[in-house]
């Protein structure tokens, strides 16, 4: 082992232990502190809560406070049998209660007993006087509010629809409600009271509040960051919690050792807690009644996740924090070492540079040892190679320009033999006998050939300087470009009895440049003509996804093997085929047409069962 490498390992296992001690010191300390603040912002979080409960009876006292003016109200409380104007005071009192979305709204004689319902069906003369609050109101004269119990009995005599919604909500035939009960008073004297109520069973807009107001309705990893629930004993009857269904979970219970603390010894209770189905830092307050007993609870809870992940970010920056100083250490320990080795490592780069095709990098030389000739070789090598290359690229620029001006010059020529060998073939300018037709068909099909040849040539001319730019407009696909390559290839696919289907539909636009896309189609349907079954199908598709319109054009014939697929698309590629021995070809067609669809942001490709069909498949983005 080089001494070099033993000093490393030294100093590394020195700095691993120093580490390691350190990061167990603070992932010990980051957990205790976090659980300990997570603790108390919930602590926090109940005050506002209870601010918030609080501040909803006060608006309602407010509120009955200002409807105990009523004097027709008074007037009834002196005349309790006047039935119509019992009649105007029930309207009134239904038409306050609706407008302040309440549940509740009564009026009682001195004693307690219901003169008014403001619910359907509007039932009177029981007496409610052992309600604490009504019983407190009736002894002290002042306002009181805060939460009661209504038994199933209760809730029935209360009007329509109050046990049917404790039901349904929570599946339990008691209720919780927020109640006030104002005195009302003449000349000092207790004449009757108002009493109003929000049964607090299914509700969800004091618990909601709570949620907005403290936690900003804030998600965190698709869980609610913050949540809130009013518990009737240990049943939830309000909350925004939510199930594993996405619904709140209403009609859940508390777990049995927070009900056990705060029920029963009428203690708060703070910690981990595991809520519905997944982890909350919470808080339980008792929620007692006007004579103090306990009969709910008022819980505020913190997504632990949230905390969880600050532990783990916190913690990660402590030993970031370690590690980076360990690494400061052993930057100032190598430094010396940097000074040998540095040059060796600007070679290396240099060489992976040249390979990957920067000629243009060269080494600074800044030593005079071995080290530095060795660099100066390599930036001679790479100067001579970078000459080389300019040299070669000038020389392509000239036989690309060249084989552009040779192939356009025979292509004018070319066409005008073609077209004369074509009619006096098909015997416009006289008959011909079965030799000199057979002939001229041999001379057709080489005509073609160069044709097709020097039409590739032309566009690998245009590819190879820059020239072929890409023009979008929105064509139809089967119009503008597949018909008419169609009607050029009909005559060689008759000759070889080849059937054609088209299933491309008429309405089908693409955003390409159609000239070009006309070359991809000549190309793909000319293969599938020349290496098709004689007597087999041709078929052209289109299909249309949400990003791209899928094209393709398949051919029945001996297909390619797997491993062969890949070598289509390259340049002067020629497939190994015994079966194609006679077919002529560039090379070009498949490589032109990969260059043109990837200009328009497509991909193609070609698939294949040997024996059997090729596919060629193209995309354009929508």
């Amino acid at each position: 082992m080089k001494l070099q490498t033993k000093f490393a390992l030294g100093i590394l296992i020195v700095f691993a232990i120093l580490a390691a001690s350190i990061a167990l010191v603070s992932v010990a300390w980051i957990n205790q502190n976090t659980i300990n603040e997570a603790e108390q912002r919930v602590k926090l979080y109940i005050q506002s809560s209870w601010e918030i409960y609080d501040n909803k009876l006060a608006r309602m006292q407010a509120a009955l406070e200002i409807l105990a003016l009523d004097p027709q109200a008074r007037d009834l409380l002196r005349q309790p049998q006047h039935e119509s104007l019992a009649r105007v005071v029930q309207i009134n009192l239904q038409a306050n209660r609706l407008k302040q979305n309440m549940d509740v709204l009564n009026l009682l004689d001195a004693d307690g007993r219901v003169i008014v319902r403001s619910r359907p069906p509007y039932t009177r003369g029981d007496s409610i006087a052992y309600d604490p609050l009504v019983r407190q109101v009736i002894f002290s004269k002042e306002p009181r509010a805060g939460t009661i119990l209504l038994s199933q009995e209760r809730l029935e005599e209360g009007g329509e629809g109050l046990l049917q919604q404790c039901v349904q909500s929570c599946g339990d035939s008691q209720g919780m409600l927020l109640s006030v009960v104002v005195p009302i008073l003449d000349d000092g004297k207790l004449i009757g009271l108002l009493q109003i109520g929000n049964l607090l069973n299914g509700s969800t807009d004091k618990v909601d509040r709570v949620r907005d107001t403290v936690f900003k309705n804030e998600m965190y990893k698709g869980k609610p960051l913050g949540t809130a629930t009013i518990f009737m004993r240990d049943l939830r009857v309000s909350t925004n919690v939510l199930d594993n269904f996405g619904n709140r979970a209403v009609g859940t219970r508390a777990a049995p050792d927070v009900a056990a603390q705060v029920l029963k010894r009428g203690v708060p209770w703070t910690g981990r807690a595991w809520v519905v189905d997944t982890w909350y830092i919470s808080h339980y307050d008792p929620l007692r009644d006007p004579d103090g007993n306990v009969i709910g609870m008022l819980y505020v809870g913190e997504l632990e996740q949230k905390y969880l992940d600050l532990r783990a970010q916190a913690t990660l920056m402590f030993l970031g924090i370690t590690f980076a100083g360990m690494v400061l250490a052993l930057i100032v320990f190598f430094f010396i070492l940097r000074n040998i080795i540095e040059p060796i490592q600007n070679l290396s780069r240099a060489t992976k540079q040249l390979a990957s095709g920067d000629l243009s990098h060269r080494v600074a030389i800044t030593t005079r040892d071995e080290v530095g000739n060795l660099a100066q070789s390599f930036n001679e090598m790479a100067a001579q190679l970078e000459a080389q290359r300019a040299e070669l690229t000038a020389t392509n620029r000239n036989y690309m320009e060249t084989l552009g001006f040779v192939t356009h010059e025979l292509k004018n020529p070319l066409s005008s033999a073609i077209l004369n060998v074509y009619t006096v073939k098909d015997g416009y300018i006289g008959e011909l006998n079965e030799k000199q037709k057979g002939a001229l068909e041999s001379v057709a099909r080489m005509l073609d050939y160069f044709n097709h040849m020097i039409r590739n040539y032309l566009d690998l001319s245009r590819l190879e300087k820059g020239e072929l730019q890409i023009k979008l407009t929105r064509v139809n696909v089967l119009s503008d470009v597949i018909a008419p390559v169609i009607e050029g290839l009909d005559r060689a696919r008759c000759e070889r009895k080849m059937t054609l289907e088209n299933t491309v539909p008429t309405q089908l636009i693409a955003n390409a440049d159609r000239d070009l896309l006309r070359i991809v189609y000549d190309n793909l349907i000319a293969n599938a003509i020349k290496y098709g079954r004689e007597g087999g199908r041709i078929v052209i598709e289109a299909i249309s996804d949400k990003e791209n319109e899928r094209l393709s054009v398949c051919n029945e014939g001996s297909g390619i093997a797997p491993d062969k697929l890949s070598l289509l698309f390259q340049k002067f590629s020629r497939l190994p085929n015994p079966e194609y021995a006679g077919k002529k070809g560039t090379g070009l067609g498949l490589y032109i047409c990969r260059e043109i669809v990837e200009k328009h942001g497509g991909k193609i490709w070609a698939e294949s069962e040997v024996g059997k069909w090729t596919r060629f498949v193209f995309t354009l983005p929508r």
